[in-house]
């Protein structure tokens, strides 16, 4: 039977703090981020309802599996991710967060082309992503240096499906593809934590 979302995340939450050397990151509970991110309580069905009521969305199972168990990170860096060949270390935001963020920053519908050249164009294309920079109907739930956020995808293109994670990178600006739903995120992140500290026989 299939461990639970909550179940995999107490696995992440081992491997990251017995393994922070490798991850190149401080040891979170010497530096205390462990100890508060413990305190994080779980968000609760009214929370959800709210959020989803102001945004007039619908949020994935999964997402309110994972905040069900963690509303937000603080500065415990719970995603460990390779996006696009990038290895990323992100936070997760709360849901207050998430509606902080979303009053400056995904808040418009901002075209690529309004940026970039048609070769340029050509380059970013992926048939599951709307060629936006900026979309109202994407979601920022994860930060990495405050420049570069996982986010739900509900407007996604053809080949796409919503409640994807897609991937803002800052500098030079883009959006790429990061996986199918926070399931596969979190799978992904634990098969790729086991991958590199799991000790071989």
């Amino acid at each position: 039977m299939e461990k639970a979302i909550k179940e995999k995340l107490k696995d992440i939450e081992k491997y990251i703090c017995e393994n922070f050397d490798g991850l190149d990151m401080d040891d979170p509970v010497e530096e205390g981020y462990f100890d508060e991110y413990e305190k994080i309580r779980g968000a609760n069905e009214d929370e959800f309802h709210n959020f989803e009521k102001e945004f007039n969305i619908k949020l994935p199972g999964d997402f309110k599996e994972l905040y069900s168990y963690k509303n937000g990170s603080g500065y415990f860096e719970l995603i460990q991710s390779d996006v696009d060949g990038r290895d990323m270390s992100f936070t997760l935001m709360s849901l207050e967060e998430m509606k902080r963020i979303k009053g400056f920053f995904q808040n418009v519908d901002d075209l690529l082309s309004n940026y970039f050249d048609v070769k340029e164009l050509e380059s970013k294309k992926d048939s599951r992503i709307k060629p936006y920079i900026f979309n109202k109907l994407w979601f920022p739930f994860a930060s990495y240096c405050e420049c570069c956020y996982l986010m739900l995808d509900f407007n996604p293109d053809k080949d796409g499906k919503s409640g994807q994670v897609i991937c803002y990178i800052h500098d030079p600006d883009e959006v790429v593809y990061a996986t199918e739903s926070v399931k596969k995120l979190i799978d992904d992140e634990l098969n790729l934590l086991k991958d590199m500290f799991d000790k071989q026989d």
